[in-house]
């Protein structure tokens, strides 16, 4: 990440305890991290503000990862997707979702994987966004 320009990342995922130190990690090393646990709650946050980057948990109430990610409907260049579940993302899932996700990781991530993942995602955001 670079040190003059700010990514505004969402985090969103249900359970409090990985939500909240997922944004403790990534506010650590310079992050702007807004936060919200459900996926009704992202779309939201998503369709007001012009995040860089979410990371995205995909199993949640209301609506699901995949499910945020088929209705978002953000301001141009939308925000890049990292997913992330306890579950494996199999090639049918993978496939389901099409190339809309940057990079699936699986929990628990370590911190290092969170930081590389997320300030790829920004990097890419920023170059494809201009």
């Amino acid at each position: 990440m670079t040190d003059d320009v700010k990514v505004l990342v969402l985090v969103v995922d249900d359970n409090d305890g990985i939500r909240e130190s997922t944004a403790a990690v990534l506010r650590s090393v310079g992050y702007t991290v807004t936060e919200t646990k459900d996926g009704e709650a992202a779309l939201e946050e998503i369709n007001q503000k012009p995040f860089d980057v979410v990371v995205l948990d995909e199993r949640m109430p209301k609506l699901n990862g995949t499910e945020v990610v088929r209705t978002m409907c953000p301001e141009p260049p939308p925000p890049v997707i990292v997913m992330a579940s306890a579950y494996d993302f199999d090639s049918d899932f993978r496939q389901n979702i099409g190339t809309r996700v940057f990079r699936y990781l699986k929990k628990p991530v370590r911190p290092k994987d969170l930081i590389e993942t997320v300030g790829a995602a920004g990097e890419y955001a920023r170059a494809v966004g201009g």
